[in-house]
């Protein structure tokens, strides 16, 4: 089963860039490919590195002075990106 076939949520392809914070490295810019209700995918080789079930933040760094931080988790990954889940603590 591929992962499109195993979404719950209708994606939007939407390209922003968002700051992602890991354990692993210190906070950086990164570029959106696509957003839903539950995640989004995030076009960067070195979050695709990381292990699944990672745990990151992510805030919207256009458009908005004090954008909120998102928990997140890493979902799944490929070799461009990581798709990411949202976490509602």
């Amino acid at each position: 089963m591929n992962e499109k076939s195993r979404r719950t949520n209708n994606r939007l392809p939407l390209r922003l860039k968002v700051k992602i914070t890991t354990e692993t490295f210190c906070t950086r810019t990164v570029m959106t490919q696509d957003f839903s209700d539950g995640g989004l995918f995030i076009v960067d080789s070195e979050l695709a590195k990381l292990a699944i079930d990672s745990r990151l933040t992510v805030q919207a760094d256009e458009g908005m002075a004090d954008a909120p931080m998102i928990n997140a988790r890493i979902a799944w990954t490929n070799k461009i990106g990581a798709g990411v889940e949202y976490l509602l603590d």
